[in-house]
Formats: structure tokens, C-alpha cells, sequence
């Protein structure tokens, strides 16, 4: 379910849908808090969920629960001291450790974890330094400090999350398959809140990046189902989490995992065919826009004729299988954004102008990975015949 490129961990994507067994060394998690306190029956627990067919492993030793009582990463050291270090030496899945505190992370990488699970909802330098200097996976959650419980649609929100902190990262030494996002069900959200998230799902992919859910035993799940016992919510967290992978999940955070694993391999077989990506290209040819650009002084007075060659590299799926507009790239709406840019500065070089266009594409239009334009000047100022005169670049999205 990884890679390491060199030292770094990546995240798989595409195979198929990843389980992620959750070990709780707390005394106050919502579900099974105090169950594995104790060291040597947290190892037993996790030796069983990866026999049961657990991907990965994410241990946290603080509890993100409604109320919980604040941990410092010396407390929460001490909790993993125990258990972290045999775990990373006798289980054969990579290891995380679920924290919000650079100290931990760095002390918890150096005994052999190799994910992040940063609940924290920021972008702390002193954390991605860590993450970077050791090559380590980094899973960001929204909710940690949003407020969202009373209604409304969060979806915009997360997305702007993600967006905010995919470019704080792209500043530090962080490949993009190193980080995974996670929505955060049950993180300061509604309960409608929650059910968008699951349901739209596929609208919150940015890029490349790996997407995690985990909405195992969570309340939304007992107000649905009408079931205050935690570790009753086996039936709805499937429900759950089935809508997930057809919204395109990679990984699954879940108590359960032998059902998990059943149930994933079922939804994969029913969805992932479905939620592949479908790569495909958006094509303009011979956009003519008449502008003023050029060194010569005449040809920003009286301006003259150009020619766009555009191909937009994107994901089809999600059109094919909606047949909406709104879930792909319009032709129309980019031609008019290249024309606004070009048209709205006159500048020397026609390099300056593609560059601008092109940056004005990625910016609009998150559902474009690449862009490559060719803009043409057919009445290009030289003492030669020629057809016209030419830049072409090609620009990728870098969060």
C-alpha cells in the first residue's frame, strides 16, 4: 500500500481501497477508550489487525473526542514509550502515529513510524520540517478548529482548507505523494455537514493526493442509526464508509477491520472500476484574440491578431459519470479567461503573456493538472516569410 523513493514514504493510489486499523493508547477515547492501555495488549491488538488483513496502523495517544482533555507531547510520549517501538520492530505494515505535536512526531519517526496523522488543522513549520527531514507520509485533517456544527455546506471550506495548506507545504522539501487529506467527519461539523463531506466526497480531491476517511463509530452515525453504543456502529460505519469509496476514498480509518476488509473489497468490486481516474485532454485550437502585445511601438498602438493553441489535462470521470458541466472543465469559460488576460495588459514579450495566461488557467480552474500553450503571432515584425512566430510552455499544477 506505499512506496519508499529513496527515503520517502508515499502513499498508493488507484489499486484498490487501504485499511487502516486504529490502536488507541489512551485512557478516554470515545469508543474504546482504556481498552488498549496497557502495552502488551495494545501489541496483541495490533498483531491481530494485521493478521485480519489491516494495510497500515495509526496509534494515537491523545483523544480527539468532543471534550477531550488537552495532552503535551511529553505526557503523549510517554503513553507511546511502551508500545511504539515493538510495534514498528514486529509489525510488517508501516506504522502511524496520530498527533499534533512536532516533538512527538520527531521522537515517534526516529523509533521506525513512518505516517504523521496531524489532527491539528494547521500548518505548524516546526511539523512539516519534521515530515521532510525524514521522509515520513503526512495525513492533514480539516475541522480541528472550524466551526461548522451549526449547518450549511462545508464542502468550500475543506476545499480551501486543503488548497491553503498544499501551498504552505509546497515552501519545504515534501513530495505531493507524501501527503494524504482527510475531511475530518465528526470534526467541527454538523451532522448534515457530515453526510455532504461523504456525499460529494469526489469534489474534494486536490491533485494527486491521497484521501482518507474515517468515520468509524462516529456520532453521526449513532444519530442516524439511532445508536448511543459506540461500539454498536459497525453496520452504519460500513454504510458509511462504502459512500466513501464511491466517492473515491484510497484509505479507511476504521475500528472493525476484518469487516473493513470485506466490505472494502466488495465496494471496490461494485465502485472502484467507477471512481478510476480517466485522464483526458480539453483542446482549443487557433483561439484568434487581438491584443497589443510587442517591443515595437506600433504593434501596442494598433495592436494585431493571435493565435491560442490550449490543451487542458483533467479527469474525466467524474463528467462521464454525471454527464454535468459543473464537473468538468468549460471550453467556453477558459477560452474567455484566456482572452481577459491577454487582452488586459499589453506586455513586450509574448513569453510574459503565455506565462500569465497559463498561471491564470491553474489559478480558475482547479480540476486542470497541466496546461501547454502554444501562442502564435502570425504578423510577427521580421524581415523573413514565415507562417508565424511562436512560444510554447507547459505548466503543472504544484499543489
Amino acid at each position: 500500500m506505499a512506496e519508499f523513493s529513496g527515503k520517502r514514504f508515499h502513499f498508493a493510489l488507484g489499486a484498490r481501497t487501504y485499511i487502516m486499523g486504529i490502536l488507541n493508547v489512551t485512557p478516554d477515547s470515545f469508543s474504546d477508550g482504556g481498552a488498549f492501555f496497557d502495552p502488551q495488549t495494545a501489541l496483541a491488538h495490533a498483531l491481530d489487525m494485521q493478521a485480519q488483513g489491516a494495510d497500515l496502523l495509526d496509534v494515537g495517544a491523545e483523544s480527539t473526542a468532543p471534550g477531550h482533555r488537552a495532552v503535551s507531547s511529553a505526557e503523549e510520549i510517554e503513553r507511546l514509550r511502551g508500545v511504539l517501538p515493538q510495534l514498528c520492530a514486529q509489525l510488517e505494515i508501516p506504522v502511524s502515529v496520530d498527533t499534533r505535536h512536532a516533538e512527538t512526531a520527531a521522537w515517534a519517526l526516529t523509533q521506525g513510524a513512518a505516517i504523521i496523522n496531524d489532527v491539528s488543522g494547521t500548518l505548524d513549520p516546526a511539523m512539516a520540517q519534521v515530515v521532510a527531514q525524514h521522509g515520513a507520509g503526512w495525513i492533514i485533517t480539516h475541522g480541528a478548529d472550524a466551526d461548522l456544527s451549526g449547518g450549511g455546506n462545508p464542502l468550500p471550506q475543506v476545499y480551501a482548507f486543503f488548497e491553503t495548506m498544499l501551498r504552505g507545504i509546497g515552501a519545504y522539501a515534501i513530495a505531493p505523494q507524501q501527503i494524504c487529506l482527510d475531511p475530518g467527519i465528526g470534526f467541527g461539523k454538523s451532522r448534515e455537514g457530515d453526510l455532504a463531506v461523504l456525499r460529494d466526497l469526489r469534489m474534494l480531491h486536490a491533485g494527486d493526493h491521497a484521501m482518507l476517511v474515517g468515520a468509524s463509530r462516529k456520532r453521526v452515525i449513532g444519530m442516524l442509526g439511532g445508536e448511543p453504543d459506540s461500539r454498536k456502529r459497525l453496520p452504519g460505519t460500513i454504510a458509511c464508509h462504502t459512500a466513501a469509496i464511491a466517492g473515491g476514498a484510497d484509505f479507511l480509518r476504521v475500528h472493525d477491520v476484518a469487516e473493513s476488509v470485506q466490505a472494502a473489497r466488495v465496494a471496490d468490486a461494485l465502485y472502484r472500476c467507477k471512481t478510476a481516474r480517466h485522464p483526458g485532454k480539453i483542446l482549443l485550437r487557433d483561439l484568434e484574440i487581438f491584443a497589443y502585445h510587442g517591443v515595437n511601438p506600433p504593434e501596442k498602438v494598433y495592436g494585431q491578431s493571435f493565435f491560442a493553441d490550449v490543451e487542458l489535462s483533467t479527469d474525466f470521470a467524474s463528467a462521464a459519470g454525471s454527464d454535468d458541466i459543473g464537473a468538468t472543465v468549460s471550453y467556453a469559460q477558459a477560452a474567455k479567461t484566456l482572452r481577459r488576460v491577454l487582452t488586459g495588459t499589453r506586455y513586450d514579450l509574448i513569453e510574459t503573456a503565455a506565462e500569465a495566461a497559463a498561471a491564470a488557467i491553474l489559478r480558475e480552474y482547479p480540476a486542470v493538472q497541466k496546461i501547454r500553450l502554444r501562442l502564435k503571432k502570425p504578423d510577427a515584425p521580421m524581415k523573413a516569410k514565415c507562417a508565424f512566430a511562436a512560444v510554447e510552455i507547459e505548466r503543472e499544477r504544484t499543489n
